[in-house]
């Protein structure tokens, strides 16, 4: 037993003052013989025997009022007899391991980190003194502790200023280097005391447990202590969002998307009625219920339409439990804006699927498009005012004249969008002495592959053979969706030279036939971007109108020219990793900030690229540019590791079996202190003494 303040004992001695007045106050009578009073003695003794009884109880109750109150005041404790834990093995060069991983965020009410913290200084406070000892946070990537010392202060304010981080906590591993660091000291015993909830996700049982150098040399086992934070429940119910997909909603209209995202409940009992909702700050744009059956996953949809484009940062959230940072999912999302497109149609027709116009303007114009079209013929067309779009389509027109060309490459250089497709109307020298400075490539002749009349016409027809599907504008054509664009058949199309002379370099060809001849060929032009398609975009050169990639790959073209295309691939990091920025152009990354506004380390790659992290936190981070101005399009959202918000634990047996069933020791945490202090029973005491004393004084 310790004493908090034992000067307080001392009051004790107060008890002796009852003892004296009753010493003190023992008066004996003397005889005076009355005989007619002899009737009533029988009486009076049997009435001194009760007051007798009452002196010696008030007395008792007195002395323990005297007695209780400065034993209280003293604030004793029971505390764990550290010499007899020491009598087997002697003092031991002590190292205490606390986990910091997500699963200790787990609260009822006091987080199991904040428990931890707690076991981690009574584990320094039972320690002899002559015991030196090291405390070690243990993390995902843990830093080697100090050698054991025996400057207490400095290992609680180790305690004291230690914080639980997002990510999984090797506890192994911690083990292996706590024990790497006992070695350095020469006492002989070693101790690991181990604060953890005990959650399978931080030991890997399949590996050795850890052992230390005895004083002979050979690998020994250590004292192992075990305090378990999560005071022995069975389990530590969950349930968390795992899983996060965002899809373009076509069905509901333009700037529209679907949100779906998966629960999981680790639990052991169904969670119901679970609110989810998708938030852009402190706005709710969709909510729903889901149902999630325990130890079971549940996957939930909702659909949200944007008012505008951008870039979005918002959450999608779950009504939130004992580990509240799983319950939610940061996303960052860029919404196309809307966009207006000029069709200049070279080839107009009066029946409307003859049209050289008909398939790109359906296309452009179908649910979901964020295009507005205006389709015009070339004469009409080439006239209007260019800064009143963002996108200028030329589908099989003749070359326009020079100051026609003069105000498309103007439009381009401030920022416009150009599409150029070919057919009969289309003169390769014309548009190369007109168009020669805004081309990705020259055009040369035009190849026939085939006649539509031939009967082996659908075997000798050109098919595309090469395309880029890492670029952002070929990107969803990968797997079955592929299909669309290799069955395509084309029976003429436009072959081109090289490079163009005026910017050589500067074009890159994204989809080829199986010649080789460039199917697709795109290039920057000053602020601008322009892309050639070598066929045409209605049924005359070939069927591509008609497959089911065209209508999304002429969407995504309109996106691609005006820089509204996403050309990122989704970033998808976790915390704890790195992620690779790629920004446009000579554009640099200057920093990235995480959720809370500190700052993540960034390096500069030879190729251009940054990598930035490890990230730290979940959310959204955002990236300034080389004047420290955000750069919305590379913001970033780090998501949390799944296996954290599982919270198996591991059975007490299975751990002692681990350790060796010789060298684990008890935890003396919750389990073997009382519920109430000591002193607050001793005052307690003292109340209902008095309140009898004062019963006994009343009768």
């Amino acid at each position: 037993m310790t004493f908090g303040n034992p000067w307080f004992l001392l009051g004790a001695l107060g008890a002796l003052i009852p003892v004296l007045v009753h010493l003190f106050d023992r008066r004996r009578p003397r005889a005076h013989p009355f005989g007619p009073l002899a009737f009533v003695l029988r009486s009076q003794k049997r009435t001194a025997s009760r007051l007798k009884l009452k002196r010696l109880l008030l007395y008792t109750l007195r002395t323990l009022i005297l007695l209780a109150i400065p034993i209280a005041l003293a604030r004793p404790e029971l505390t764990r007899d550290a010499q007899a834990a020491t009598v087997t093995r002697g003092p031991a060069a002590t190292a205490v391991i606390l986990d910091a991983s997500l699963s200790m965020r787990w609260s009822d009410g006091t987080s199991n980190f904040e428990k931890g913290r707690d076991e981690a200084r009574d584990a320094l406070k039972d320690l002899l003194p002559e015991e030196p000892a090291t405390v070690m946070v243990c993390t995902g990537s843990p830093e080697a502790p100090p050698p054991p010392g025996f400057d207490r202060a400095r290992l609680r304010a180790l305690v004291d200023e230690a914080k639980p981080t997002y990510g999984t906590a090797d506890l192994s591993r911690c083990l292996d280097m706590a024990a790497r660091a006992l070695e350095e000291n020469p006492m002989p015993g070693k101790r690991l005391v181990v604060v953890s909830d005990m959650t399978a996700s931080g030991f890997r049982l399949e590996a050795p447990p850890p052992t230390v150098k005895g004083p002979t040399g050979t690998m020994v086992k250590p004292e192992v202590v075990l305090r378990d934070v999560a005071s022995g429940r069975e389990s530590l119910d969950n349930h968390a969002l795992v899983d996060l997909r965002v899809e373009p909603a076509l069905q509901a209209g333009p700037r529209a998307y679907q949100f779906t995202f998966a629960v999981r409940n680790f639990g052991t009992k169904p969670a119901k009625d679970l609110e989810a909702a998708v938030r852009v700050g402190e706005s709710t744009l969709a909510k729903g219920f889901v149902d999630v059956p325990a130890g079971g996953t549940t996957q939930k949809t909702l659909t949200v339409r944007f008012p505008q484009g951008g870039t979005v940062v918002g959450q999608v959230t779950l009504a939130p439990d004992s580990l509240a940072e799983d319950d939610r999912r940061s996303f960052v999302l860029p919404v196309p804006r809307g966009l207006k497109a000029l069709v200049v149609n070279g080839s107009p027709h009066a029946t409307r699927y003859r049209d050289e116009a008909f398939f790109v303007d359906a296309a452009l114009t179908s649910p979901g498009s964020p295009v507005d079209v205006a389709v015009r013929d070339a004469e009409v067309g080439l006239r209007e005012d260019f800064s009143a779009y963002d996108l200028v389509l030329l589908l099989n027109t003749t070359a326009p004249s020079e100051e026609e060309a003069r105000k498309l490459a103007a439009f381009v250089e401030n920022g416009g969008g150009l599409f150029v497709s070919v057919g009969d109307h289309v003169n390769p020298e014309a548009y190369n002495s007109r168009l020669g400075t805004l081309l990705p490539r020259p055009l040369r002749l035009v190849r026939t592959s085939a006649e539509r009349e031939d009967p082996d016409a659908e075997t000798k027809t050109a098919k595309l053979a090469q395309v880029k599907v890492d670029h952002p504008l070929f990107a969803p054509f990968t797997g079955r969706a592929e299909e669309g664009l290799i069955g395509a058949r084309f029976y003429k199309y436009m072959l081109l030279e090289a490079d163009s002379p005026s910017a050589p370099g500067t074009s890159q060809v994204l989809a080829t036939y199986e010649d080789g001849a460039p199917a697709v060929a795109v290039a920057r032009r000053g602020k601008g971007r322009v892309a050639l398609f070598t066929s045409t975009v209605d049924r005359d050169w070939s069927d591509f109108a008609i497959r089911t990639s065209f209508l999304p790959l002429m969407q995504r073209f309109a996106a691609y020219l005006t820089g509204s295309l996403e050309e990122r691939e989704e970033v998808r990091v976790r915390v704890g990793e790195t992620v690779t920025l790629r920004p446009e152009g000579t554009q640099k990354v200057a920093g990235v900030r995480a959720p809370d506004g500190s700052e993540v380390p960034v390096k500069a790659q030879p190729d251009g690229s940054f990598v930035a992290g490890p990230t730290v936190e979940p959310g959204v981070h955002s990236v300034l540019g080389a004047e420290g101005k955000p750069v919305a399009a590379l913001d970033f959202a780090a998501t949390l590791d799944p296996a954290e918000s599982d919270l198996t634990r591991v059975p007490q047996d299975t751990l002692t079996a681990y350790f060796g069933e010789d060298t684990v020791k008890a935890s003396t945490g919750d389990a073997d202190k009382p519920a109430v202090p000591l002193w607050t029973w001793l005052i307690l005491a003292a109340c209902l003494a008095f309140f009898f004393e004062g019963t006994l004084l009343r009768k």
